[in-house]
């Protein structure tokens, strides 16, 4: 085996690098075309995570009730919400579980968390039990709840990593992803909601931020997630610890346009593009040049200045290499990151020149033919 640096290949692009960071303690982004996490910070740290609790809450009310059953509100909704946002809901109201679950998401409100939990299973531990098996069934090695709201507890936390595998799993959910992004819902019974972060955030751009769940208490500060679409690209957002609301759509703001303004995505690879050259032992030609038969598109950053590839695999082509047969693979790189492999096989016919052996019996078996006939005519005569 046998490693060929083919050649190098130039992108001159006008946007500069910069440094980008956040003020919140933790956070991730995610290109979700790509499913590729694109920018951390602190994203396994463990910490406080207030109502983006209610991310899992809400998954686990959809994938296991009928939206359209109806409800009616008692005392046990309000059982220890002092200074939780509620969403209205009084006692006595019948309203169907799709009302809760967008009072539970979009004005954060508490008592819906606690009257879904206690609909859904015989209790409310039962319920967080559902959770918690979520939890295990998405591998997620750094969450734990221990409530339905996100209240501060040492028993309740995740990481911006952790949540984001479970916001991504919960928009896979047509239902959530309906709610999640929606600015606004009126319940069977009347009451408007709005989303929390229009109330929260002042002289905030919030175009960029297409659905969102926000989250604040005292020890988790302010939280949020959020996803975006911008020139085609589906993005996702968490995270955890700003200091004010403002801070936090700040930060995604600033994450969006950032890879809006600097990223894009760049063929790596072009059909028909060479890129190596194998020798071929006895070949009717010296080498076996090989092209590639597709176009790679990746998301990378505009100041990229070279693309290299790098050839592995088999020195030299023989007769014992048949049809189909992978010879290699090349690894595209930039500053010695592999950003994809491209497998190489032989994928036409060879042709041979003849060995000598065969040439010298060319040669001999006529003269030999000859010599038998002229033997067997003396022998009849």
């Amino acid at each position: 085996m046998k490693k060929i640096v083919v050649f190098v290949i130039c992108f001159i692009f006008v946007v500069s690098v910069k440094a980008i960071d956040i003020n919140s303690k933790s956070g991730i982004m995610y290109n979700l075309n790509d499913d590729l996490i694109i920018y951390e910070k602190d994203s396994h740290e463990r910490l406080q995570i207030a109502s983006l609790t209610k991310i899992m809450t809400s998954i686990i009310v959809i994938e296991n009730s009928n939206l359209d059953d109806y409800v009616t509100i008692n005392y046990q909704a309000f059982n220890g919400l002092d200074g939780y946002a509620l969403a209205g809901f009084k006692v006595g109201d019948k309203v169907t579980i799709k009302d809760l679950l967008y009072g539970l998401m979009l004005p954060s409100g508490a008592e819906c968390g606690n009257m879904l939990a206690l609909t859904i299973s015989n209790s409310y531990d039962d319920f967080v039990k559902l959770m918690n098996d979520k939890v295990e069934e998405l591998k997620l090695e750094n969450t734990h709840f221990d409530n339905v709201i996100g209240m501060d507890s040492d028993n309740n936390y995740s990481t911006s990593y952790d949540l984001a595998i479970i916001l991504k799993y919960a928009l896979n959910n047509d239902i959530f992803k309906e709610i999640y992004t929606s600015n606004s819902y009126t319940t069977t019974n009347g009451l408007k909601f709005t989303r929390t972060i229009d109330r929260l955030t002042k002289g905030v751009d919030l175009s960029l931020i297409k659905g969102d769940k926000t989250g604040h208490t005292d020890k988790a500060g302010y939280c949020l997630s959020s996803i975006s679409t911008i020139d085609d690209i589906d993005f996702l957002i968490i995270t955890l610890g700003s200091k004010n609301a403002n801070d936090y759509v700040i930060d995604h703001n600033n994450l969006y346009n950032y890879f809006k303004d600097n990223y894009s995505y760049k063929y790596i690879l072009n059909k028909n593009q060479f890129l190596a050259s194998i020798p071929i032992k006895n070949g009717k030609l010296k080498e076996l040049k090989i092209y590639s038969d597709k176009d790679i598109k990746k998301y990378l950053n505009n100041d990229i200045n070279d693309i290299k590839y790098e050839y592995n695999g088999i020195d030299l082509i023989t007769k014992k290499i048949k049809l189909n047969d992978k010879l290699g693979t090349i690894n595209i790189k930039y500053n010695d990151e592999i950003l994809d492999t491209y497998d190489v096989y032989l994928n036409e016919k060879i042709e041979y020149k003849m060995e000598w052996y065969f040439k010298l019996l060319i040669i001999i078996l006529p003269l030999l033919i000859l010599f038998i006939i002229r033997k067997k005519k003396k022998y009849i005569k």
